[in-house]
C-alpha cells in the first residue's frame, strides 16, 4: 500500500541568522526528486509555501511552491517565462488537460464520488489531445475555489515541459485512472502566474 503524504510547510524567514537553516530544509525537500522535475525551482527562498503531496497509485506525485514577488521581480520573471514556455493556459479556459482532474475533498484517495460517465466523458474530450497536461493545485490553497484548477480565476499557467512515459519508481506513479490511454503516465513542469497578486506556483507533477 502507498504512503500517504500531504505536507505543507511555511517558510517565513525574517531574522537573517535563520537563512542557513531554513535553506537547507528547502534543499533537503527539493534535492529528493530527481533534477529533471525540479530543475526551474529556485535555488534557495527567503519566503513561500511549499506543498508537497506523494500519494503514489492513489493519485500523483507533485511538489509545488507559492511565493509572492514585488512588482518589478514579478514582471521581470514573467517575461524570461514567457519566452521559454511551451504552452501558456487561462486558467478559466473551459478545456484544460489537468491530471486527476477529479481529485478533491470528494475524490480523494480510496474516495471516489465521480460517477464513471462523468470521468469517461471528460477523457473523451478531443479538445485535450492538443493540450498538456497540468496539475490539480487542489489543496494548496485553504480555501477551495470553484474553477478547473482549484486556483483563483486571475491565473496563468506556463509550461515549461510535459513527457509521457514512465518515470522515477513506480512507488511514486499514480495508476493513472484519470487520465486518457495515450497520457496514462508522464509527467509535466513549469509555473503559474497571478498578476493580479503577483503570486508565482513553481510545480510540476508525475502520474
Amino acid at each position: 500500500m502507498s504512503i500517504i503524504k500531504h505536507i505543507i510547510i511555511i517558510l517565513l524567514l525574517v531574522v537573517f541568522s535563520c537563512l542557513p537553516r531554513r535553506y537547507n530544509e528547502y534543499r533537503t525537500i527539493i534535492d529528493k526528486y530527481p533534477d529533471v522535475f525540479v530543475n526551474h525551482f529556485p535555488k534557495y527562498i527567503i519566503e513561500g509555501v511549499l506543498d508537497q503531496t506523494e500519494n503514489g497509485e492513489l493519485d500523483v506525485t507533485r511538489l509545488f511552491l507559492l511565493q509572492k514577488l514585488e512588482e518589478d521581480s514579478f514582471n521581470k520573471l514573467k517575461d524570461s517565462i514567457e519566452k521559454i514556455s511551451l504552452a501558456v493556459y487561462d486558467g478559466n479556459d473551459t478545456c484544460l488537460f489537468i491530471v486527476n482532474k477529479f481529485t478533491n475533498e470528494q475524490n480523494y484517495t480510496w474516495s471516489k464520488k465521480a460517477s464513471d460517465n462523468e470521468i469517461n466523458n471528460y477523457l473523451q474530450k478531443q479538445c485535450l489531445k492538443n493540450k498538456m497536461p497540468i496539475p490539480n493545485f487542489w489543496g494548496l490553497y485553504e480555501e477551495d475555489f470553484k474553477t478547473p484548477l482549484h486556483l483563483p480565476s486571475e491565473y496563468k499557467v506556463y509550461v515549461f515541459e510535459s513527457k509521457k512515459g514512465l518515470y522515477w519508481d513506480k512507488k511514486h506513479r499514480s495508476n493513472g485512472e484519470y487520465m486518457p490511454d495515450y497520457w496514462k503516465h508522464g509527467y509535466s513542469k513549469g509555473v503559474a502566474m497571478n498578476d493580479k497578486t503577483r503570486e508565482i506556483i513553481y510545480w510540476f507533477v508525475l502520474w
